[in-house]
């Protein structure tokens, strides 16, 4: 009896490893053929000059003593860190009105709550080009109503301060239909109990949501912000459709700096400086985020 079950558990050990195998491998090639190669392949390149036609010739510190060195560079980063600064907490705060505003409605819930979240769904690039369309300085859709109220015409991508502009109202209108959906499900999280509490106490609406909603719902902002600060740090398509950069590089992004310097200047160890740098960016702004998290839970 015993020589006849030894077999089958052995059969079945073998095939559950195999089924575990099976899911495990190719995520694995996955991840180690599209992030981790070109991640370390990206570490090599930035000590060397290559252009994708000679072999790369290692040149040390040279391409980072470039960066340093380099105001083109550092103006890109000003930008970037200028449309993350200021798109992240607009996303956050028309994302949450719009939830809150939303959960509380007692009719046309669905269609708005799905009307809202299609700006998430329209695709980057369709969505920049018919904003590029409303902002057009001279027929676009904007201009065309202010100068119907009497209002001067707005030079929206040719005024260095109105491009930025137009551009971060498209970094918010892109995000606010996803964060709408996760701000939904962090209110209906809310314990209900504390609201009947305040209620009691006579706790007006701006009480009960500084003092209740708020407080219970800063898990879900803080990973909120660490996923918005991400996408906004590597904000390029609607920047090179809108404005490319312009006027006078006033709107270009370290992203778009990068690629520029990749595959247009073919500059590919400089390209991969720009590359690390964001990357440390990101992790070090993602790491104060989640440092920030274990504070407020303590």
């Amino acid at each position: 009896m015993e020589s006849t079950i030894r077999p089958k558990l052995r059969r079945s050990k073998s095939t559950n490893k195999g089924i575990v195998y099976a899911a495990i491998v190719p995520t694995i090639l996955f991840f180690a053929t599209f992030f981790y190669y070109p991640f370390f392949t990206n570490i090599v390149w930035m000590f060397t000059d290559y252009n994708f036609l000679n072999h790369p010739k290692f040149v040390g510190l040279k391409n980072i003593l470039k960066f340093i060195h380099d105001q083109n560079a550092w103006h890109a980063l000003r930008n970037t860190a200028l449309i993350t600064i200021i798109s992240t907490p607009l996303t956050l705060c028309v994302s949450l009105g719009i939830a809150m505003a939303v959960f509380y409605m007692k009719l046309g819930k669905s269609v708005i709550r799905g009307a809202v979240f299609t700006t998430y769904i329209v695709s980057t690039i369709v969505a920049s080009i018919i904003f590029k369309v409303w902002f057009n300085d001279e027929l676009g859709y904007i201009n065309g109503i202010l100068t119907s109220m009497g209002i001067h015409r707005v030079p929206w991508l040719t005024d260095p301060f109105w491009a930025m502009a137009a551009i971060i109202v498209l970094c918010v209108w892109l995000q606010m239909g996803y964060f709408m959906v996760v701000f939904l499900a962090g209110l209906s999280n809310v314990d209900s109990q504390l609201f009947e509490a305040g209620v009691i106490d006579g706790a007006n609406k701006r009480q009960l949501f500084f003092h209740i909603t708020l407080p219970q719902l800063m898990p879900v902002i803080i990973f909120s912000s660490i996923i918005v600060v991400a996408t906004f740090l590597k904000t390029y398509p609607q920047v090179a459709i809108l404005t490319n950069g312009g006027p006078y590089r006033s709107t270009e992004t370290i992203l778009m700096y990068m690629f520029d310097q990749g595959f247009q200047s073919r500059n590919v160890g400089y390209a991969s400086v720009i590359g690390i740098v964001i990357f440390m960016i990101t992790m070090v702004v993602s790491l104060l985020q989640l440092k920030l998290t274990k504070f407020f839970s303590e």
